[in-house]
């Protein structure tokens, strides 16, 4: 009986602890760098860059739908692709005050479900298609990395940067292989738990189990649509920082688009910290800080940060008009 007020206050501290830290660097920033400076770079914005970038943002949550409806189809879930992409907008809203992704993944399981996935497939689905990401992201960022610092640079960076440039793509395309590829790594994962399953009777065990199974239905996939889950995974990402790119232009920070690449990859791992708002604040420090090294000032950084947030707050609200047409839509309750 007390278990749901004792779950809301946690919720209710850690959303509080979210607000606290994102408005403490928020502050911070703020103090650093003139409030004046920012409405300067701001008005003085080129709005084709703006625009490019909020018209990519819709680009690629299809190409992230495309992705999902693929290995959806290979466990034989029931989403659509209407369904899948009204989910990833409306996700962007509760993102917002959930805690990081794993609140949005939550609110993804949620809908998931309401659309006719069962439990374990929803689940699978999302733990597939984050693995894929981070997989995609960290790869990516690697190898730009390795690409701007090859050249023109001391030795030892660049001796590091030559075995970046390899190990990046065999990371990238052996991971794929793995899981989509003769070994199957999914499959003998599921082998492995229902093996494990026969000595076990808890039902969350059992329940896990179940998960890791639609996982392995998820890696079954025929080479075409494995090399399609591989060229749109890449697209994705190449995507994102081409949106980046754009809102970097459009407030005067001229950086090549190799060295917005792995910046890119670098803040969307820090942003999977579920420590503020979205990542508020972590985003913007860190372009502040590593915008420094590359002679960006603290204002035009603090403004490409903001912009990219406020890019994040218009998929919010179409999340959140797509919603209250939901709730709209449906018929009401019996009393």
């Amino acid at each position: 009986m007390n278990g749901q007020p004792v779950l809301r206050t946690r919720q209710l501290r850690r959303l509080a602890t979210r607000l606290l830290v994102t408005g403490g660097v928020a502050w911070y920033l703020l103090t650093k760098v003139p409030l004046t400076g920012v409405g300067h770079a701001l008005r003085v914005a080129a709005p084709g860059w703006i625009v490019a970038g909020f018209v990519l943002q819709f680009v690629v949550r299809i190409v992230n739908a495309l992705r999902i409806r693929i290995i959806a189809r290979a466990q034989g879930a029931p989403l659509s692709f209407r369904a899948i992409l009204s989910a990833l907008f409306t996700t962007a809203l509760y993102g917002l005050v959930l805690p990081g992704s794993i609140g949005a993944g939550a609110a993804t399981l949620v809908k998931y479900v309401g659309h006719g996935a069962t439990l374990a497939a929803a689940l699978a689905s999302m733990v597939v298609n984050r693995v894929l990401d981070t997989l995609t992201v960290v790869s990516l960022g690697a190898f730009f990395w390795g690409l701007e610092h090859y050249f023109g640079t001391p030795v030892v960076t660049a001796r590091i940067a030559s075995i970046t440039l390899v190990a990046a793509p065999v990371l990238l395309i052996g991971g794929h292989l793995l899981l989509f590829g003769r070994i199957r790594l999914l499959t003998q994962l599921a082998h492995l738990a229902r093996r494990f399953a026969w000595e076990q009777k808890h039902a969350m065990l059992r329940g896990l189990i179940g998960v890791v199974e639609q996982c392995a239905l998820a890696g079954n996939l025929p080479a075409p649509p494995a090399l399609g889950v591989f060229s749109l995974s890449v697209m994705k990402e190449l995507l994102a920082t081409t949106i980046a790119y754009c809102f970097a232009h459009a407030v005067g920070v001229d950086l090549p688009f190799i060295t917005i690449a792995w910046m890119q990859g670098a803040i969307a791992l820090l942003i999977l910290l579920p420590i503020t708002i979205s990542g508020l604040g972590v985003r913007e420090g860190a372009l502040v800080l590593v915008g420094r090294q590359y002679g960006v000032s603290a204002v035009n950084a603090l403004t490409w940060g903001l912009v990219q947030f406020g890019a994040v707050l218009s998929i919010a609200l179409i999340g959140g008009l797509i919603e209250a047409r939901a709730l709209w839509m449906s018929p009401a309750q019996p009393t």
